[in-house]
């Protein structure tokens, strides 16, 4: 999240400015996919951008 400036790399919500944003560490390529934890794969989202990119690569 660091990395990310703890916003959203899709939309780039920030609970600094929005209070009640929540955000989530989402796997690029998806876990269930075959994508790994490790930092290239992984990405800041919202909750809204990361319910909605679901299972997509």
């Amino acid at each position: 999240m660091k990395r990310d400036n703890f916003s959203c790399r899709a939309c780039g919500a920030s609970p600094a400015l929005r209070p009640g944003i929540a955000l989530h560490v989402d796997h690029i390529i998806p876990w269930s996919r075959g994508g790994d934890t490790i930092d290239e794969n992984l990405q800041t989202l919202c909750d809204a951008c990361n319910l909605g990119k679901s299972n997509v690569l």
